[in-house]
């Protein structure tokens, strides 16, 4: 749903003495609530920091960093185009009907399935 994830996500990593660039903040703020954030697993909140890392270099002047960082943002689904080719598809919540959220330990693995399915033939 085109709800904003308000459930658990880890903060920026401390860097010792350095701080993040504004910019570096802003963006980890928009992905960390970003709706479809709420079927993230841990590899899946590392690969984001490590992309914060990318960000941030970036927006001290490193633009070499920008290629990767295009590549990973599609994978994060960051942008409308990237969350199409993911098949990620936010709906707006009917005005009547709360919003549910899913827990991602209870969502079923596609390879799961699949195996469940090979198994019934």
């Amino acid at each position: 749903m085109a709800v904003p994830y308000t459930g658990p996500s880890p903060d920026l990593p401390r860097r010792g003495r350095a701080r993040w660039h504004p910019q570096t903040v802003a963006w980890w703020e928009a992905v960390r609530h970003m709706p479809h954030a709420s079927l993230w697993t841990d590899t899946d909140w590392w690969f984001a920091a490590e992309t914060a890392v990318l960000v941030d270099e970036f927006w001290r002047g490193e633009s070499a960093r920008a290629a990767e960082m295009r590549l990973r943002s599609a994978r994060l689904g960051l942008t409308y185009e990237d969350r199409l080719k993911l098949r990620i598809r936010y709906v707006a919540p009917a005005a009547d009907q709360p919003v549910a959220v899913v827990d991602p330990a209870v969502v079923t693995r596609l390879s799961d399935r699949r195996r469940r399915l090979a198994e019934e033939t």
